[in-house]
């Protein structure tokens, strides 16, 4: 008996930096195929790949067309933009996924949108909901009844106790800690180490223990290579 062969989705990867080579690392190569990198920003992809790069918006029309699904590498304190590009991309028929490593834990009870990015020992407990293009990096747990907005980034090693709310594209720095039923604003920055004690504001950027105001954050993104595709 002859086995059909099954073709592989074909992904395109907006971004060609560290996360990008984590997602790269963690695709499933048996379903997926990562066949392009694109970043208008960067003259060369910064870790090894078999994928075709381009930063040139000619290259990304056609990048767009011949892939069935796409993963946005842009971390840190930037959701906003990594939501908007993930939405964009959308809006031409391509697909997010979710990239779980085998060794996080996400309690079955919990709901989770689409483009997750869940790196190695991660902790979602009961009844979390997450939104879409979130990322949890190593080491981080979201503890039971939170809940986490669009494009929310959650860094290594980060606690966020039970019944916190976060807002959409707030940032959570590593190794800090959110006490239960804390709410943190759209757009927040919670600086590494922080012990966040009361409310956050949208567009507030807090740093210490007990965490206290700095700045305010003012968020940024660019389509304009989206443009006339």
């Amino acid at each position: 008996m002859i086995k059909k062969k099954i073709s592989k989705k074909l992904i395109l990867l907006y971004g060609a930096k560290s996360t990008s080579f984590i997602i790269s690392e963690m695709i499933d190569l048996k379903k997926y195929e990562l066949k392009f990198v694109f970043d208008p920003f960067s003259n060369k992809v910064e870790f090894k790949t078999k994928a075709f790069f381009s930063n040139k918006k000619k290259d990304l029309k056609d990048m767009i067309k011949k892939s069935d699904y796409y993963s946005v590498g842009i971390a840190r304190e930037h959701g906003l933009a990594r939501s908007k590009i993930s939405n964009k991309l959308e809006t031409y028929g391509l697909k997010p996924f979710n990239l779980v490593s085998s060794s996080a834990i996400i309690d079955a009870s919990s709901i989770i949108a689409d483009g997750l990015l869940a790196m190695p020992a991660c902790v979602v407990h009961k009844k979390v909901k997450i939104g879409k293009y979130c990322i949890l990096n190593s080491n981080s747990c979201v503890d039971h009844e939170c809940d986490i907005g669009e494009g929310v980034h959650i860094m290594g090693s980060a606690y966020v106790a039970g019944r916190v709310t976060i807002g959409d594209y707030a940032t959570i720095g590593a190794n800090s800690t959110i006490l239960p039923d804390i709410k943190i604003g759209k757009n927040a920055i919670v600086g590494a180490g922080a012990v966040v004690t009361k409310d956050v504001k949208k567009n507030e950027i807090i740093v210490g223990n007990p965490a206290r105001f700095l700045k305010k954050n003012s968020p940024i993104y660019n389509l304009d290579i989206f443009k006339n595709i």
